[in-house]
């Protein structure tokens, strides 16, 4: 197939991970992917990397016409947009043409259900939606439209044994709705019956933000405890090191590829009860889920794994076998595929 990938954000974010993760694996199964972005934009500068074909564009509406003709001069054969933006662009340069538009959903925030929303639903041969709650969001707002749940798959890394240490990393941006206060607040509990416990943040933010968060842990007195690595090269090598993983988000988790590689390394994980993040962990038996921003619940859920090895081992193997049944990334592209070749078949002849 030609497939059409068009993803305007200009960041690294778990919408442009989803993205490129699955144009990249269509590629290697011998798709023609094209990838539309900003000019500049940090998920373009990866779709080059990935050996896709990259077409940038800066005005997109002002070279409308351009954009069309391409689509025309390529052969695309399906459309999948992954912004709201991106899917309004791919109803445009796919009018008249025959060509089916598929909406990819991972936002946090529900669909608007506006008249102007609706309309373009009806331009839409199907959305995919990244987690159940936001599938029964789409089937709420446009009733009739086809909708499609696809969990993002990932590349299952070797096997890497559980560290002996009672360390529990958690990876992602320095941004308030990630949690990193929640996981220092329950730090303290964990660490009065664990003294040995060491608490590991990966990722990087803004500089007032690694202040405050740095000085959140002095304050609560953890000292050495809690230790903020910024950026890590490799976040395989990372989660090496932990026992247990921590998604602590209060909110948003669309997607997430945090709790995805956590699995894919055979680590239980600890996670709030919010987006997608319920349908990733088994509660109980890949991990544990826990309300969002309380930290006695967090250090609990902790404290249970700690307490028995042998179940933090068992949850473990099973958050493997899970992610290899469910999240690969074979997984993740057959789905896809189905999907457009399905539409390609229910064309007009």
């Amino acid at each position: 197939m030609r497939i059409l990938h068009i993803e305007d954000e200009v960041w690294d974010s778990g919408i442009s991970h989803y993205a490129l993760t699955l144009a990249g694996a269509l590629k290697d199964k011998g798709h023609e992917v094209h990838f539309w972005g900003r000019q500049g934009s940090v998920p373009c500068v990866k779709a080059r990397e990935l050996g896709l074909a990259v077409e940038e564009f800066s005005h997109p509406w002002l070279t409308l016409p351009r954009l069309r003709a391409r689509v025309k001069a390529v052969g695309v054969e399906v459309i999948n947009g992954h912004t709201g933006s991106s899917h309004s662009l791919a109803a445009a340069v796919s009018a008249g043409l025959g060509v089916p538009v598929v909406r990819t959903r991972g936002d946090a925030r529900p669909p608007s259900g506006s008249p102007l929303s609706r309309a373009l639903a009806k331009r839409t041969s199907a959305f995919i939606a990244a987690n159940s709650l936001i599938k029964t969001q789409l089937e709420g707002a446009y009733p009739g439209s086809r909708v499609e749940l696809v969990f993002q798959g990932l590349p299952a890394p070797p096997p890497s044994p559980i560290s002996e240490d009672r360390n529990v990393g958690i990876v992602g941006r320095l941004d308030p709705v990630k949690g990193h206060e929640t996981l220092i607040a329950a730090s303290g509990k964990v660490l009065a019956e664990f003294p040995s416990s060491r608490f590991l943040a990966a990722g990087s933010g803004t500089a007032e933000r690694d202040v405050l968060l740095r000085a959140l842990a002095a304050k609560a007195g953890l000292g050495g405890s809690f230790e903020f690595l910024g950026y890590v090269p490799s976040v395989d090598e990372f989660i090496s090191r932990c026992r247990v993983g921590v998604v602590a988000s209060t909110g948003s988790e669309a997607v997430s590829r945090a709790a995805l590689e956590w699995m894919s390394h055979g680590r239980p994980v600890v996670a709030s009860r919010v987006g997608c993040l319920p349908d990733l962990v088994e509660d109980g038996v890949t991990g544990l889920l826990v309300p969002p921003g309380e930290p006695d619940a967090l250090a609990d859920a902790l404290l249970q794994l700690f307490r028995e090895p042998g179940r933090t081992l068992a949850m473990g193997a099973k958050a493997r076998e899970r992610f290899g049944s469910r999240f690969c990334v074979e997984r993740f592209v057959s789905e896809t595929e189905r999907i457009y070749r399905d539409l390609l078949h229910r064309l007009p002849s």
